[in-house]
């Protein structure tokens, strides 16, 4: 008898645990799915809200190139400027994987760029060049592409067939399943529609972006890469030879493996070498490194990793990346702007000259603050521009460039700079004066041979680092 009772007290225990779990788990699915549809009725906004403001783009571009009134182009070139930053700020929300975000992104910033720079031409009195005019053409016939793939997702919106996460759906099935050190990967909740547009038209068309012209943003000139033929030293070398000489350079590559090594055309042809942590059998690449298939330069280098807490400073960072770009084949460097953020220090270098700062010939570079490691490099604008280059002495001194300046601005500091022109297609040799006005801060550009403002930047600085704009 007492054994009746206690299996029949076992019973009703695991049948009132067992209800209880249904019971919670009902209510956690029931709680994600609210959340999961208000999250993709925000992400649906912002894509529909973008999908516009590419359209506007498009539109507004064509009539750009159509009209013969500099006044009427004006008027577009700021709609551009104002539907490209819109754009932006509705793309920025999706959850789309970093090649693709970024390519597309810095587009969409490349856009708006570009029409203010021709807007503030037409406002002083520059009429657009036929290099400009072509530049136009070509930004609206990508932004047309882009509006297509887009469409093509809307047209799935309206069917019901596109979805950007499925809810997670909490079982014990999927607890008995759970791996023993979960990580977050957005691939496991993505809907096939997604999975299908990544792997096909979208991701193809942020590769060619990444061929884009680029125009400031992000520091003085630090993405002005033109179409200019580079002047690579060096003979063509072989897949092998481009693998070994990168191993020389990266000693610390002995931790990888290659699993994949790519051609690239372009303006810059390269080998791109893949790789995956050594003595694992995964496909899946960690790291990647480019390398010219003339001369073997190192291109540009990108890994992953978690990132403890930082115990470096931004001081520090530019130390080793001024270090690490000396190791790898780039001497004569100097820090211009940096900003920290998420624990990683990003760098831009310029070569030094003599007394001049050549920001045509510019690197980058990304040090994880926890222990000064490169985690990450880009030298396409240096191995674009870089050439020898015998620089004219300035006509002007220090003192009589400054005439040109505005009265108001209160210089703390004057240096040579050789800078690209607005168009790209040649170099100013000038002085950079650093200065405030107010609580703001300028880089005013001075030409050191005729005496005319070439360009301003305005410097904003932030917890992070130093912007301009």
């Amino acid at each position: 008898m007492r054994r009746v009772v206690t299996w029949l007290a076992v019973s009703l225990l695991g049948t009132f645990g067992l209800a209880v779990w249904t019971a919670w788990t009902y209510h956690l699915n029931e709680h994600n799915r609210l959340l999961a549809n208000a999250l993709e009725a925000e992400r649906q906004r912002s894509f529909v809200d973008m999908a516009h403001h590419v359209e506007q783009i498009q539109t507004m571009l064509a009539k750009g190139l159509a009209t013969g009134s500099e006044r009427q182009n004006m008027r577009y070139m700021a709609d551009v400027n104002r539907h490209a930053a819109a754009a932006f700020t509705a793309f920025s929300s999706l959850p789309l994987p970093a090649e693709v975000s970024t390519a597309t992104g810095k587009f969409l910033q490349q856009v708006g760029d570009f029409s203010l720079s021709l807007l503030r031409d037409e406002a002083a009195g520059r009429s657009m060049t036929e290099a400009e005019r072509a530049e136009l053409e070509r930004l609206r016939r990508e932004s047309a592409n882009l509006y297509q793939q887009l469409n093509a997702i809307l047209t799935q919106y309206n069917r019901g067939g596109f979805r950007w996460h499925r809810p997670a759906q909490f079982s014990l099935a999927a607890l008995l399943h759970m791996p023993e050190n979960p990580v977050f990967n957005p691939e496991a909740t993505q809907s096939p529609a997604v999975a299908a547009l990544l792997d096909g038209g979208w991701a193809q068309m942020a590769t060619g972006f990444e061929q884009m012209p680029v125009f400031i943003y992000d520091g003085p000139f630090s993405d002005h890469v033109s179409q200019t033929p580079p002047a690579l030293t060096g003979r063509p070398v072989t897949r092998e030879e481009a693998e070994a000489r990168l191993r020389a350079l990266l000693p610390d590559l002995a931790r990888y493996r290659t699993v994949e090594v790519a051609e690239t055309e372009g303006n810059l042809p390269t080998y791109t070498f893949r790789l995956a942590p050594a003595g694992t059998s995964s496909q899946t690449y960690t790291a990647t490194v480019e390398m010219t298939r003339q001369g073997g330069h190192l291109v540009s280098l990108l890994t992953e990793r978690v990132l403890g807490s930082p115990t470096l400073d931004l001081e520090q960072a530019k130390a080793i990346g001024q270090e690490f770009l000396a190791r790898v084949g780039y001497p004569d460097m100097v820090p211009t702007f940096a900003q920290v953020q998420d624990g990683l220090a990003f760098v831009a270098y310029a070569l030094r000259q003599g007394d001049v700062i050549v920001y045509p010939d510019q690197a980058k570079v990304k040090v994880a603050l926890d222990n000064g490691e490169v985690l990450g490099f880009d030298a396409r604008q240096y191995l674009t521009h870089h050439r020898p280059r015998t620089l004219p002495a300035p006509r002007l001194t220090a003192d009589q460039a400054r005439a040109g300046l505005n009265p108001s601005l209160e210089v703390s500091r004057v240096q040579l700079a050789l800078i690209p022109d607005l168009a790209g297609t040649g170099e100013h040799l000038t002085y950079e004066f650093q200065g405030k006005m107010g609580e703001d801060i300028f880089l005013v550009y001075i030409n050191a041979e005729t005496g005319a403002e070439e360009q301003i930047l305005q410097l904003i600085e932030a917890d992070g680092g130093t912007f301009t704009l």
